[in-house]
């Protein structure tokens, strides 16, 4: 095996290090060579190291400017620095080498579908089909900005493809049609056949998973006994230098499809705060500094933490963010997650802005149940999974409200809906700032939004729904009815 080819598969592997070194190898024998860089720039994608990766793949076009993979690997190295017309730019410049392209035709569909461009990227899903008629990835987009139903010839082909006992559709394809033909039966009010369909992709999802929302159960429970009282005061000044800094982080945090999304687009209406999304650098790159430090993992590790050790990985996050936004002085990071490392901010980041955004539990948790995270986790794919998960969820947010309770700011997410002005005053006093309107104008900007929220939050507030479970109510199994009654209780 070549060396180019065993350091690509250590990267397919998930071995970043083994291959990053293979390809450092051979940039050492030809700093020229062009796949190896392109991997360098994939290994610093991996880690996360978004600057890094934009910086490589810009070398690789600079070699190379005629190869449209090396043009999308750049695209979306901007996109995670949320330099939007960057990526569009390098977008269109792979689209123009070769037109007929699959992925870049996917990749600006997909573009245009997160700005909110709903008309160019139905045209550029058309193109897929003329080249690929079936495409199951363009097809679903179609279905997600509501341009296709259950009548339109491609629909009905798919969806006998779907049923058929001798199906030659790839399993990601399988699991992406159910979700599809849930959403075109429930905008056809066929709820029945809805059902079946979000039902059939969740169990396939779930059947790719390796571990339960039980086996979680020990890591709530050492996450709740490793951040105290006496932690916390140990801690309480052992970041004076991240205390200095200019930039202020704001962590929205909570269960997924509890509304996080609208609170960001609202803030970012603020002329003082800035959005980085969704960011892995806490349960990814800080995690594992905690683990080198201390030998022991998230969370066991955080009560070895010395002073100077929460100084360094606290400055550590603040340059991951300052990388993606360098002049900003409030920034977002709407990972909800991030509601399980609460009191690691604290260590670390004492300055920062905690939001937590809640939202009933059974609007949540159907929520979760009827859309696809692509990822498969029990978390998502499973109505007792999910039930239990939210479980956890409350436990973790009650001990973080019993120990740091004037850390976190609490919203709920229906008095964002109905009272916009008087919550975000609430979060932006919370934060130090004052309210503005334009934090209300957020359905009319033209912004790029990558969330399961993003088509519904361009029709506004007003179109926000509650209660979308009522029509499935009988058809759940026994586990739903007891967790509805025992909330309504």
């Amino acid at each position: 095996m070549t060396t180019i080819n065993q350091a690509n598969q250590y990267f397919q592997q998930g071995d970043f290090k083994q291959a990053e070194a293979l390809y450092r190898q051979l940039l050492q024998k030809n700093p020229h060579d062009i796949n190896a860089l392109w991997g360098l720039g994939k290994v610093a994608l991996g880690f996360d190291n978004y600057q890094a990766a934009c910086d490589i793949f810009k070398q690789c076009v600079s070699l190379f400017s005629q190869e449209p993979r090396l043009w999308l690997s750049l695209a979306q190295a901007c996109q995670k620095l949320t330099n939007f017309d960057q990526g569009e730019h390098a977008l269109i410049k792979a689209y123009e080498l070769n037109k007929e392209y699959l992925p870049s035709l996917l990749a600006l569909a997909i573009f245009y579908c997160e700005s909110g461009e709903f008309d160019r990227a139905e045209s550029y899903l058309a193109q897929i089909l003329a080249i690929k008629p079936e495409h199951v990835r363009a097809f679903c987009l179609l279905v997600r900005i509501k341009r296709i139903n259950l009548l339109n010839p491609l629909s009905q082909l798919l969806l006998s493809q779907l049923s058929s006992a001798k199906t030659q559709l790839s399993n990601t394809n399988v699991i992406l049609l159910h979700y599809a033909f849930f959403a075109l039966f429930q905008q056809a009010k066929e709820y029945k056949q809805a059902l079946e369909h979000v039902e059939k992709a969740n169990a396939a999802q779930y059947a790719l998973t390796d571990f339960t929302v039980d086996d979680m159960q020990p890591f709530f429970n050492d996450l709740i006994s490793s951040f105290d009282e006496k932690s916390f005061l140990k801690h309480q000044h052992s970041t004076e230098n991240s205390e200095n800094s200019e930039l202020v982080p704001i962590f929205i945090v909570g269960q997924p499809r509890s509304g996080s999304t609208l609170l960001e687009q609202m803030l970012i209406g603020h002329q003082e705060i800035s959005s980085a999304g969704e960011l892995p650098f806490l349960a990814g790159d800080i995690a594992q500094g905690v683990f080198q430090l201390t030998g022991k993992h998230f969370p066991q590790g955080c009560s070895h933490l010395s002073a100077q050790q929460c100084q360094t990985l606290g400055q550590h996050y603040l340059k991951s963010m300052q990388s993606i936004a360098p002049n900003a002085k409030y920034i977002i990071d709407k990972m909800p997650a991030n509601y399980q490392s609460i009191g690691l901010i604290k260590m670390l980041i004492p300055q920062a802005k905690v939001i937590h955004i809640t939202r009933d539990p059974i609007d949540v948790s159907w929520s979760i149940y009827q859309n696809n995270f692509e990822s498969p986790e029990p978390y998502f794919c499973s109505l007792s999974g999910i039930i239990k998960y939210n479980s956890y969820y409350q436990q973790v947010m009650s001990h973080w409200q019993k120990f740091i309770p004037d850390f976190v700011c609490t919203i709920e997410y229906s008095k964002l809906v109905s009272n916009p002005t008087e919550e975000l005053s609430k979060v932006l006093a919370f934060c130090g700032l004052a309210f503005e309107s334009e934090c209300l104008t957020f359905s009319e900007k033209n912004r790029h939004i990558s969330t399961l929220s993003d088509i519904q939050l361009r029709s506004g507030m007003n179109k926000i729904q509650t209660g979308a479970h009522l029509p499935y109510q009988e058809l759940l199994p026994q586990i739903w009815q007891d967790f509805v009654t025992d909330l309504r209780a």
